[in-house]
C-alpha cells in the first residue's frame, strides 16, 4: 500500500513540475535557443579593400 502511494504521489509530483514548467511565459523573438542568448541576425557589413590568398580584393559588402 506504501509503494503504491508513493508511486502516485511520484507520478503527481512529476505531471505538477511538468505543467508549471509549461506554464512560464515565453521571451519572446530573438531567444530561441535553450540557454536563452539572443540570435545573431546576419546583416550587411563593408569590409574595406585587402589581400586573400595573395590576391588584391576590391572593397565590398559580406553578410556577417
Amino acid at each position: 500500500m506504501k509503494k503504491t502511494l508513493f508511486i502516485l504521489a511520484a507520478a503527481l509530483g512529476l505531471l505538477a513540475s511538468s505543467g508549471a514548467a509549461m506554464a512560464q511565459p515565453h521571451p519572446g523573438p530573438g531567444y530561441d535557443r535553450p540557454h536563452m542568448a539572443p540570435v545573431h541576425r546576419k546583416h550587411k557589413v563593408w569590409v574595406p579593400a585587402h589581400r586573400e590568398h595573395g590576391r588584391y580584393v576590391r572593397g565590398h559588402y559580406v553578410w556577417r
